[in-house]
């Protein structure tokens, strides 16, 4: 396979290969494609999670928010995370 860049992003990859960060402009590709796949199986992971909470909410199945409630849980989890 033969990948034309611009020559913005061809700048950027001669830049990271000339500082040592990645050995060649394939290591470069291979890792954003290995980023970008990442990236898609996440939000796809998460699509299918939101089309099961909405799904559950069609059915009837969900249940208010008490925001009273989500204040005091997240004032309690920060102080307990930032007591010294």
């Amino acid at each position: 396979m033969n990948v034309t860049l611009p020559s913005e992003l061809q700048s950027f990859v001669d830049q990271l290969v000339a500082s040592g960060a990645y050995s060649s402009p394939e290591a470069v590709v291979r890792e954003a494609m290995e980023r970008l796949r990442n990236e898609h199986a996440h939000f796809q992971e998460l699509k299918a999670s939101f089309d099961e909470a909405v799904a559950e909410l069609d059915r009837g199945e969900g249940q208010p928010l008490d925001f009273a409630e989500i204040k005091r849980k997240t004032r309690e989890l920060y102080a307990t995370r930032h007591s010294y």
